[in-house]
């Protein structure tokens, strides 16, 4: 499941017994932690540093508390959020001043800047413009109108929220789906189906765009976080345009695939023109001339896209490298993390609440009123996963968990570790926040690699990419849920639609990442094979 929706939260309640549940999981959690294998300490600690398996153990009772508050919907997302914070000073597992540095990570700063700028987009009306450009390009085909939806989702989703996205393009969806049922150019089924087929498209290609960029979804940023000890340790760092490089082209072909399972197989269509079709690309044709608002916003957008895909230092191999703009910048000696992804989203923040729209009406791009609207309970939830995954070394707890998988690791080849770690994720997500799983098993898996004297990435990446590939139930993904509000789908629609897309998913992802993405970001593939010998 993705990440949680932030117009939920004025509905929200706190639910007595599933506190009550949660605590219990807290306490599972902690009684279980005093059978992991611990490294063994010195008697005399140094200064500082806390005994390994009581620290650990009250570690996961926090952990077990705010992940299952979060997916029994036991209490508001932002107050399960802030848990970490005050239970773990208090239970001496870490200091406030560390975990506050969770919860203000650059990372955080990078979505909230996004947010800005999405706020910006939806305000003129861009989102609806390209979205239409694109379906009026494929022409009134069934098949066409369902690959040009997800293909649309997918495009924005990487730039935007998949929640976002996905509340941008139903209504657009739902007109398009009136509009075919008032030709009664189709049966009653295949009406139906086709529906279906379109919300689908727009849940599952949302879904499927968040994985090609790492502001898509909050997996991603969870990632980054998790890997940056690694970076500092002296691992090369995965830059914005590295990531976009590894999984924009994944992204991209699973939409397709998946537009293909929808209307050939799981929500079969006819591949025959509608005979009325021109009627249906009226609203597209109608457009009118981009307004300067849309101009401006349309700008201020490419030059985000462009300065984070630039800003990074992209090794070129052998020892070669391609400075970023941001290597210019920083103090010598400095590397290029100096100056964050979250820095360049802030400042586009700021130029479009600075930036005229052209109305003629005094307004800007955007302003205050619009972006408060941004879902600060997602940060708080993000800033969470940070805090708690931060607290995972200095406890013992991320080495008991490397101890525990290493024979797991060891005995299995790498490429049939990577598709068990691909389906596990992926089924977890179907039932629980993709948030909560990257959570729990990203510095799991990242520990385990280290000590299988293995890349990291080749487990982290699985993780955080298959955290994402759930599409079966309404619970799955927010997208998933905002479709299926719109009554245009059946429960055993979409189950049948995701099952064919969650086995796609693994069988693209497992090549993609063996033959692409992984040797792109520096993993030693002749090595990694000699190990799994």
């Amino acid at each position: 499941m993705s990440e949680p929706q932030a117009t939920e939260v004025s509905v929200e309640q706190v639910h007595g017994w599933r506190v009550l549940v949660a605590i219990g999981i807290g306490l599972v959690c902690w009684w279980l932690g005093h059978y992991l294998p611990f490294p063994e300490q010195p008697d005399q600690l140094p200064p500082g540093q806390r005994e390994y398996g009581p620290a650990a153990c009250r570690l996961l009772f926090v952990v077990g508390l705010t992940t299952s508050s979060w997916l029994l919907a036991a209490m508001p997302i932002a107050a399960a959020s802030l848990i970490p914070l005050a239970l773990l000073p208090m239970l001496g597992v870490q200091s406030t001043a560390i975990l506050t540095s969770g919860y203000g990570h650059p990372i955080l700063w990078l979505f909230g800047g996004g947010f800005v700028l999405a706020q910006a987009v939806e305000r003129c009306s861009l989102h609806r413009r390209m979205a239409l450009n694109i379906v009026a390009a494929l022409g009134p085909y069934p098949r066409r109108l369902i690959l040009g939806f997800c293909l649309s989702a997918t495009l924005g989703s990487m730039w935007i929220s998949n929640t976002a996205v996905a509340l941008l393009l139903l209504p657009i969806g739902a007109v398009l789906v009136r509009r075919t049922a008032e030709l009664g150019e189709l049966s009653p089924k295949l009406q139906s189906n086709f529906g279906a087929a379109i919300m689908c498209a727009i849940a599952f290609g949302a879904t499927i765009g968040g994985m090609g960029s790492p502001i898509g979804t909050a997996p991603n940023a969870l990632f980054f976080a998790n890997y940056e000890p690694l970076v500092e340790q002296g691992k090369e760092p995965v830059s914005f345009l590295l990531w976009l490089l590894a999984f924009a082209p994944f992204a991209v072909i699973l939409s397709f695939g998946a537009s293909q399972v929808l209307a050939r197989f799981a929500l079969r269509m006819p591949k025959e023109r509608f005979s009325r079709g021109d009627e249906l690309l009226q609203e597209a044709r109608s457009l009118p001339r981009w307004s300067k608002a849309e101009k401006r916003t349309a700008l201020l957008f490419g030059a985000a896209v462009l300065l984070w895909m630039t800003r990074g230092d992209l090794p070129l191999g052998e020892g070669d490298v391609l400075h970023g703009w941001a290597h210019y910048l920083v103090p010598t000696g400095e590397r290029d993390r100096f100056l964050a992804d979250g820095s360049v989203a802030v400042f586009i923040a700021i130029l479009a609440f600075l930036i005229p729209s052209g109305t003629g009406d005094n307004q800007r791009l955007c302003d205050w009123e619009t972006a408060r609207q941004m879902p600060f309970d997602l940060l708080l939830l993000l800033g969470a996963g940070i805090a708690m995954a931060q607290a995972f070394g200095p406890t013992g707890l991320s080495a008991a968990f490397g101890e525990l998988l290493r024979p797991m690791i060891g005995s299995m080849h790498p490429v049939l570790l990577i598709l068990t770690i691909i389906v596990a994720v992926s089924l977890l997500s179907e039932v629980a926040s993709n948030t909560a799983v990257a959570t729990l098993a990203l510095p799991i898996v990242r520990e385990g690699a280290i000590a299988a004297n293995m890349d990291p990435l080749v487990l982290m990446l699985p993780v955080v990419i298959g955290a994402s590939c759930s599409f079966m139930l309404p619970i799955s993904t927010p997208p998933n849920t905002i479709v299926f509000a719109s009554r245009q789908i059946r429960f055993g629609q979409m189950a049948r639609a995701g099952v064919g897309l969650n086995l796609l998913s693994a069988l693209v992802l497992l090549p993609v990442l063996w033959f692409w993405a992984l040797p792109l970001c520096g993993v030693d593939m002749d090595a990694l094979t000699a190990g799994g010998k």
